[in-house]
C-alpha cells in the first residue's frame, strides 16, 4: 500500500483559491440579479396598481400590463435554464462489471489499492479514444459525495499496451483523488446559466416581440425588456470571462497533479508512450469514421476498430514510425517535426497542458518504476472484437449515419481507402515534401534551357521538407504577430525563440521574419527549379511536353485560385444573415447589402464560367447552376418569409463554387505529382 502520493502543488493551491473565488462571484451576482429581477416584479407591479387606481382605461390597462411584464419577462429570463432538459444519453456506452470483465477490474482494483480512492460507481466503454471520470449527477455532486464513474475508450484500449493502460487509469484515479472536480460541477452549472442566457436567447427575445404583437404599448415595453436582458447578459458574459479562464487553469493543474499520481504507483515511460500515441491513435479513428461518411452510406463498417488498427500502421509507415510490439513508438521530436513555430503562448482557455509540458514534468516526478507490461490492451477484454463490433454500430447511431450501405471487412477497407487517397504514393514518393506545399512554378518555358548542377538524392530529402514547414512556421508566426500587435490588451506577453517579449514589441519582430521568410521562399523556389529539371532531363519527348503543360496549368490554377476564393469568402459574410432568426427588419437591412454585394460577386462568377481554367472543366450541369444564377435577379426575401426557391439557388451556387475552386486545385496538382512518380518508376 503507498503512503506516500505527491501532494498537490503550490500552483495548484493557488489555482484553487482562485477558481473558489471567480465561481463564488459568479453566482453572488447571479443571485443579486435574480433579486434585481424580483425587486422589478415587486416595483413594477405596484406601478401598474397605482396607474390602474389613478384612471381605469384602454390606455392605462395596457399600460400597467406592460409595465408589469417587464419584471415577469427579466425574472424568466434568469431562471428559465432551470426548465431545460438535459438530453445527455449514455446509450452509446456499454457498461461492464466485475463478472464481464474481471481481468479489467483486477487492474483497476490494483490502482484503487494504490492511490487510496474510492471505487468507480460504474465502469463503461465508450467508442473514442479518451478516458474520463465524470458524475451521474453534476448537480448533486455539488452538494453531496457522489461516487464518480470512470469511462474508458475502446479506441484507446486498441491502441495501447496493457502497461499504458494501467497509467491512463492510473491518471484518471487521480482525478478520483481531487477534491477540486467538485468545483467542476459549479462551474459545469455556471456553464449552462451563461450558455442559456447568453448565447442561447435570440428565441426568448424574438418571442417577447411576437408576443408584444402590433400593440404599439406592448411593443414598447417589449423594447424595454429586451433592454433589461441586454444589459444583464453583459453582467453575466463579463463574468464568464474571469469565471472560465481561472477555473482552465485550475484543470491543468489538476492534470499536472494526475500525472504525478500515475508517475508514481506506475513508470514514466509507459505513460510518456501513450501520450505521444494519442494523436496518432486519435486521428487513425477518426480518418476511419470520415471515410464511412464521405462514402454517402456507400460502405457500412463491420468493425471500426480494426480499422483504426490498419490505418495507424499505414501513418506510422508513412511518418517512419517504428513497430514494437504490435504497437508504433512515437518520440517527441516526432511530434514537434511539423511545428516550426517559434512564437509560444500560454492558452487560457485550454483544459489540458500541452503534451510537451507534461511529458517535461513526468519526468522530473518521483516513481516507483514498476515493470512494463507489453501485452496489448484488447488482450485483457474478454469479447473484445464482440464488443468492438457492437461499439461500431452504436457509434455510427450516435454520429447519425444510417444502417444502409454494404458491409466491407477489414481488408476491403484498406484497399477503397487507399484508391481514394492518392496521398500515399505521393507521400512515399516525396518524402511529404508536397503535403503542405504546392509545385508552382512561373516562367516554364525558361527553365527548359537552363542547365545547372544538382543533388538527385537531395531534392526530397528531409532538409528540404524542414523548409517547407519551416515556411510555414514563419507565415503563421507573422500572422500571430500581427493579430498581437492589432490587440495588445487581449495577451499581454509572449515567448519568441525562449525570450519573453510583450505584445507591444510585436512589430518589431516583423521584418526580421519577413527576412527569412523570404530567403525560405527563394530556396524552395530554387529546389522546385531543379526538381522540374530532373524530371525533364528524364523524360522522353511526350513526356516532356506533358510534364510543361501540367506545370503551367497549375500555376495558371494557383494564381486564379486565390482571386477567386477571396471574392467567395468576402461574399458569403453578406449571406451569414440568413442562418440565423432575426426580425422582418433587419432581414430587410441584410437583404440590401446582400444585394449590393451580388453584383461584382457575379461580375467575378460570369469571369470563372468564360475566361478561366476552371470554366474548361465545368460540367454542363455545372455550367447551367452558374449561368442560372449569374442571370437571375433574386431578391431571397418578401414580405414576410424567404423564397425558398431563390435561398435553394444561391446555396447550392456556394457550394459548388467552393468544391470546384478546391477539387480541381487539389486534382490538377496530383495529376502533375502523378506523372512525376510515373518518371520516377521509369528513371
Amino acid at each position: 500500500m503507498t503512503n506516500n502520493l505527491p501532494k498537490i502543488s503550490k500552483a495548484y493551491q493557488s489555482k484553487l483559491i482562485s477558481a473558489i473565488v471567480s465561481v463564488s462571484v459568479f453566482f453572488l451576482m447571479y443571485l443579486i440579479l435574480i433579486v434585481a429581477s424580483l425587486f422589478m416584479v415587486f416595483l413594477l407591479g405596484y406601478g401598474a396598481i397605482k396607474l390602474l387606481s389613478i384612471n381605469t382605461n384602454y390606455f392605462t390597462l395596457f399600460g400597467a400590463a406592460g409595465l408589469f411584464s417587464v419584471g415577469i419577462f427579466v425574472f424568466i429570463f434568469l431562471v428559465r435554464f432551470i426548465f431545460r432538459k438535459n438530453n445527455y444519453s449514455t446509450r452509446h456506452l456499454i457498461e461492464v462489471t466485475r463478472t464481464h470483465q474481471p481481468q479489467l477490474f483486477t487492474m483497476i482494483d490494483e490502482i484503487v489499492a494504490e492511490t487510496k480512492v474510492q471505487s468507480p460507481k460504474k465502469v463503461f466503454l465508450s467508442p473514442d479514444v479518451n478516458a474520463s471520470v465524470s458524475y451521474n449527477s453534476v448537480f448533486w455532486s455539488m452538494f453531496l459525495p457522489v461516487k464518480k464513474n470512470l469511462t474508458i475508450g475502446m479506441g484507446l484500449i486498441n491502441t495501447t499496451s496493457v502497461g499504458e493502460l494501467r497509467t491512463i487509469l492510473a491518471h484518471e484515479f487521480g482525478h478520483f483523488s481531487q477534491r477540486s472536480m467538485k468545483i467542476g460541477g459549479y462551474v459545469n452549472q455556471a456553464e449552462k446559466i451563461i450558455f442559456e442566457t447568453v448565447y442561447n436567447n435570440k428565441e426568448y427575445e424574438n418571442f417577447i416581440m411576437e408576443f408584444a404583437g402590433g400593440n404599439l404599448i406592448f411593443k414598447f415595453f417589449g423594447h424595454i425588456s429586451v433592454g433589461f436582458i441586454s444589459t444583464f447578459q453583459s453582467i453575466l458574459k463579463g463574468i464568464s470571462t474571469f469565471l472560465f479562464r481561472n477555473h482552465a487553469s485550475l484543470q491543468r493543474e489538476m492534470e499536472y497533479h494526475a500525472d504525478a499520481i500515475a508517475t508514481f504507483v506506475t513508470n514514466p515511460e509507459e505513460q510518456t508512450s501513450s501520450l505521444l500515441r494519442l494523436e496518432l491513435s486519435d486521428a487513425a479513428l477518426n480518418h476511419s469514421i470520415n471515410f464511412y461518411i464521405e462514402s454517402n452510406q456507400k460502405y457500412q463498417p463491420q468493425n471500426l476498430y480494426q480499422n483504426q488498427d490498419s490505418l495507424m500502421k499505414i501513418f506510422s509507415e508513412r511518418n517512419n514510425h517504428p513497430y514494437i510490439n504490435g504497437l508504433p513508438k512515437i518520440d517527441l521530436e516526432d511530434t514537434t517535426r511539423y511545428n516550426k513555430s517559434r512564437i509560444e503562448i500560454e492558452d487560457q482557455w485550454a483544459s489540458h497542458p500541452d503534451i510537451a509540458k507534461r511529458i517535461e514534468k513526468i519526468k522530473t516526478n518521483p516513481s516507483k518504476n514498476t515493470i512494463p507490461d507489453p501485452r496489448l490492451a484488447r488482450e485483457i477484454i474478454q469479447g473484445f472484437d464482440s464488443i468492438s463490433a457492437t461499439m461500431t454500430k452504436k457509434y455510427l447511431t450516435l454520429l447519425q449515419i444510417k444502417n444502409v450501405g454494404e458491409f466491407i471487412d477489414d481488408e476491403s477497407f484498406v484497399q477503397y481507402y487507399l484508391s481514394q487517397s492518392s496521398y500515399h504514393d505521393s507521400n512515399s514518393s516525396f518524402n511529404g515534401y508536397y503535403d503542405r506545399y504546392n509545385p508552382v512554378l512561373e516562367n516554364i518555358d525558361d527553365l527548359v534551357l537552363v542547365t545547372g548542377s544538382y543533388d538527385k538524392t537531395a531534392l526530397f530529402s528531409d532538409k528540404k521538407v524542414s523548409l517547407v514547414y519551416e515556411k510555414i512556421g514563419i507565415e503563421n508566426d507573422l500572422q500571430t504577430l500581427n493579430y498581437l500587435m492589432s490587440h495588445p490588451k487581449e495577451i499581454k506577453t509572449f515567448r519568441f525563440d525562449g525570450s519573453l517579449y510583450r505584445s507591444q514589441d510585436a512589430k518589431s519582430l516583423i521584418p526580421k521574419l519577413e527576412e527569412e521568410l523570404k530567403k525560405l521562399k527563394d530556396e524552395l523556389n530554387e529546389n522546385d527549379k531543379a526538381i522540374f529539371q530532373h524530371y525533364y532531363k528524364e523524360s522522353d519527348e511526350n513526356n516532356r511536353v506533358n510534364l510543361i503543360n501540367k506545370y503551367k496549368k497549375f500555376a495558371a490554377i494557383d494564381r486564379e485560385f486565390d482571386d477567386f476564393y477571396s471574392s467567395l469568402n468576402e461574399f458569403m459574410t453578406y449571406v451569414q444573415f440568413m442562418t440565423v432568426t432575426l426580425p422582418f427588419e433587419e432581414i430587410r437591412i441584410h437583404r440590401a447589402k446582400l444585394l449590393k454585394a451580388e453584383k461584382p460577386f457575379k461580375q467575378k462568377i460570369r469571369s470563372f464560367l468564360e475566361n478561366s481554367v476552371y470554366g474548361k472543366s465545368l460540367t454542363t450541369e455545372d455550367r447551367t447552376l452558374f449561368q442560372q444564377y449569374a442571370d437571375a435577379e433574386y431578391i431571397y426575401f418578401n414580405n414576410d418569409h424567404y423564397l425558398e426557391d431563390e435561398v435553394k439557388v444561391l446555396s447550392s451556387l456556394i457550394e459548388r463554387y467552393q468544391a470546384l475552386l478546391n477539387e480541381y486545385y487539389l486534382s490538377s496538382k496530383q495529376e502533375l505529382l502523378n506523372l512525376q512518380i510515373e518518371l520516377n518508376k521509369v528513371s
